[in-house]
């Protein structure tokens, strides 16, 4: 399917006038004559789903191979065929790119001669591959980090060319939230490369496309309409230092760390990019047949304890399985995964960080009760020398107890919002987790406020 108001559709519009007329068509024939076709779609055309790449039919998924011949793939739980006539309906962006004629044999072991992603995080990665083709679950987002020479680009664009091949496969860092969604509404696969840093706004959006959401901004500046783009996309980030900092993003975010690559390992572009021209097609029937093996033992798969991302979790445990990992041993590599975001969310917070410092102190149990006034005079005193990510009132710090408080419960620390008194906003810290007194620090109550067995 292509839009009427696209380039491909005016092209071969254009080129059914050429072979029935032998002439151009002139630029105000071709405007009525869009604008009357998509009058007729709009008025008296069948509403019908649209898919971009991959769509969810019966028990399996159809992933577009955006080839010239409109081919796709039908994987089930049975296998997997390549279709000539898909039996829903897709559409392409200018810049799509068609995925490989997948070969008749598969290896995804060849994938890891063409990546550097270590043997620990392999199955974590292929899960996130094989997500990628479900649109009907969450995406949650893969984030490559690794000083310079560790290959992060060049795993990115390996990963990438397996699930959405794109004109440009790696962009730099968005300037703003608008730039996100645009990408998102262009592309299947969200894309960024050698990111120093994220704004929280642009965080938050990267959470709003694993799940779902929409962007609004105003049409055209002349008039008051609202231009809305809807979408949700996998999305995969890279950077030198970790680049998900806010907790709503870290429990979105598969994190791998990619080790540096040795002088004498390295190798030329030219002999890795054909290198990977002739396994591509290998690695991509691999993948395929690792789908269809993990569709097959999904239904199978229950989660004891499940985590923010429980479709992925549900899936990777499939996979791990697939591949012939023990039953459970998938969940607790995640368990872990989580739990070493929550610790890097809290380390990047400063309320977190001064938080920690007054837990250090206390005696067990702790069962602290007070306005958000009082723990902001409170944390003051904690808080470290660069003021510039401190909130700046006791309602900012109420903000950030919101944003930090499922990172704590997760370690057994309960952060509660009271409601409103007539002195602010009330909260209570409660915890059994035994903290280390450091040496030379006194256990006394500080500014009246009561905590554990001391008032």
């Amino acid at each position: 399917m292509w839009r009427v108001y696209s380039s491909g559709f005016e092209d071969w519009l254009r080129a059914a006038y050429w072979r029935a007329k032998e002439m151009g068509v002139p630029e105000t024939t071709m405007k009525s004559a869009l604008a009357t076709l998509a009058a007729a779609g709009i008025n008296d055309g069948e509403q019908i789903e649209l898919h971009v790449r991959a769509a969810r039919y019966g028990d399996g998924y159809l992933i577009d191979l955006a080839d010239a011949q409109w081919q796709a793939i039908h994987v089930t739980p049975q296998g997997w065929r390549v279709v000539s006539g898909s039996p829903v309906y897709f559409t392409r962006t200018p810049s799509m790119r068609p995925l490989p004629m997948p070969a008749a044999h598969g290896d995804i072991g060849l994938l890891w001669q063409h990546t550097n992603i270590p043997a620990h995080s392999r199955v974590m990665v292929l899960a996130w591959l094989l997500d990628c083709f479900r649109p009907d679950t969450p995406f949650p987002v893969l984030e490559l980090v690794g000083e310079q020479g560790s290959a992060k680009s060049t795993t990115q664009s390996v990963l990438r060319s397996l699930v959405d091949p794109n004109k440009v496969g790696l962009r730099g860092r968005p300037k703003t939230v608008e730039d996100i969604f645009v990408a998102a509404a262009n592309n299947w696969l969200v894309s960024y490369e050698n990111l120093s840093g994220l704004t929280p706004e642009q965080q938050d959006a990267f959470c709003t496309l694993a799940t779902g959401g929409g962007f609004a901004s105003r049409q055209l500046y002349t008039n008051g309409e609202e231009h809305v783009m809807e979408t949700k996309r996998p999305v995969v980030l890279n950077g030198i230092a970790v680049v998900a900092t806010r907790p709503d993003l870290i429990d979105r975010v598969i994190h791998v760390d990619l080790p540096t690559i040795p002088a004498d390992a390295r190798r030329d572009d030219a002999d890795t990019h054909a290198g990977w021209e002739r396994d591509q097609p290998k690695v991509f029937a691999g993948l395929l047949d690792l789908f269809s093996a993990a569709l097959a033992i999904l239904p199978t798969v229950k989660l004891t304890q499940k985590q923010r991302m429980a479709d992925y979790e549900r899936l990777g445990e499939a996979v791990a399985r697939a591949l012939g990992f023990e039953a459970g041993e998938f969940q607790q590599q995640y368990a872990d995964l989580v739990r070493a975001g929550i610790d890097r969310a809290l380390e990047s917070n400063a309320v977190a960080q001064a938080l920690d410092k007054y837990l250090a102190e206390r005696v067990l149990p702790i069962n602290w009760q007070g306005t958000a006034g009082q723990l902001y005079e409170l944390l003051n005193t904690y808080s470290t020398p660069d003021r510039s990510t401190w909130p700046r009132s006791p309602k900012g710090l109420s903000d950030q107890l919101r944003r930090i408080a499922p990172a704590y419960r997760a370690k057994g620390i309960d952060i509660t919002h009271l409601g409103h008194s007539r002195e602010g906003a009330r909260w209570r810290i409660t915890t059994q987790k035994q903290y280390a007194t450091p040496p030379g620090v006194s256990r006394t109550s500080v500014g009246g406020i009561r905590y554990g067995e001391h008032k």
